[in-house]
């Protein structure tokens, strides 16, 4: 990521317009360390329930499989910069330093006007953004099960080489930490996607009960996730 950019991301606030607007139009927020399935769960809420997913823009190139349009927009250094300055974005942040992604208001607006809740499925950074200026803003905070599907969900993608695996679980041991210092996060764990979207669905979530059982498995990829990156000091 060029320098210009990072610098802008860095210093990016919200608008107050954009914050009315998403505060006017609440959302169902998903976040969660790479591979949890989150992009499977959004897209599995929108057949099923008033949703459609907000699609976020992002500087990333596309992954086999995904559509422009669909699962993001995907847009060179160049027009992100140009966005993050023009103030077009409800949030943006840096993602592993490399890429921008950001949630555009008129990709917000469009879902609410036509009815329906937005999903916004972005980085935990955002979410923080989000909850520092909108009272009461919540997020599921979505989990493996446990850390060998985990992996195994992770090692399925792509034969990613062992340096970009130990740089994605860094970035997802400070993601999993969050329903443990922050209570507006809520811990979902990820065991089968129409599960999951009953759990959320009916906001079982949300009590006492099922957010100890949720810490507990959260507590577990702490441990092993440490354990692993212990291993791997210098990859």
């Amino acid at each position: 990521m060029n320098e210009s950019l990072l610098n802008a991301l860095n210093n990016y606030a919200p608008s107050e317009e954009s914050l009315e607007i998403a505060h006017n139009n609440p959302s169902l927020n998903l976040a969660g360390p790479t591979g949890a399935g989150k992009d499977t769960l959004a897209g599995y809420l929108a057949q099923i329930g008033n949703f459609s997913t907000v699609v976020s823009d992002t500087t990333r190139a596309s992954r086999p499989g995904e559509v422009n349009g669909v699962d993001y927009h995907y847009i060179t250094e160049e027009q992100a910069f140009e966005n993050v300055t023009s103030g077009k974005y409800i949030e943006a942040e840096p993602v592993h330093q490399k890429y921008m992604y950001g949630t555009g208001i008129e990709a917000y607006e469009r879902v609410a006007q036509a009815g329906r809740t937005p999903i916004l499925v972005i980085d935990v950074k955002g979410m923080e953004t989000l909850m520092r200026a909108i009272p009461n803003f919540e997020t599921v905070l979505l989990l493996p099960p446990d850390f060998d599907t985990w992996q195994q969900r992770l090692d399925g993608r792509n034969a990613i080489p062992l340096e970009e695996k130990v740089r994605r679980l860094t970035t997802a041991l400070d993601e999993i930490v969050k329903p443990v210092e922050n209570p507006r996060f809520h811990p979902v764990v990820n065991t089968e996607v129409v599960d999951t979207a009953q759990v959320i669905i009916s906001e079982e979530y949300k009590s006492a009960e099922y957010r100890e059982r949720a810490l507990r498995v959260a507590a577990d990829l702490i441990e092993r996730t440490k354990a692993f990156l212990s291993e791997h000091p210098a990859a």
